[in-house]
């Protein structure tokens, strides 16, 4: 099950994923593709900790969930990923693409930074 927290931040959309990443859930594809929030900045924030689709899909499956989030014009961040996630992301060149973080503490710092 994928739960969605919104949260506004300045003139900064922030959306906070956990439990699943799916690009296909409709919620979050209404989210993205509303005439109202059209010309809004999202910031997509990925709770790492617990994801179903790895557990279920794998890690390929999750990387290309990201690619197609990334399609939306959504700047993705992903908080909690293990070593060795990590460094799958950096063998697939992909590590450049995500802002990988720690902690929720240090998105936040990121967001009041920009």
């Amino acid at each position: 099950m994928q739960r969605i927290i919104t949260e506004k931040i300045g003139d900064k959309q922030i959306i906070l994923l956990q439990g699943n990443v799916d690009a296909a859930d409709h919620r979050l594809f209404r989210r993205f593709q509303s005439p109202r929030n059209l010309h809004q900045e999202y910031r997509l924030w990925i709770d790492c900790t617990d994801l179903e689709c790895i557990k279920d899909y794998g890690f390929c499956h999750f990387v290309n969930q990201l690619l197609l989030l990334r399609n939306s014009k959504a700047s993705i961040t992903l908080m909690h990923l293990s070593t060795q996630q990590r460094q799958l992301l950096r063998l697939l060149k992909l590590d450049s693409v995500f802002t990988v973080v720690d902690e929720l503490k240090d998105a936040y710092q990121l967001v009041m930074a920009s």
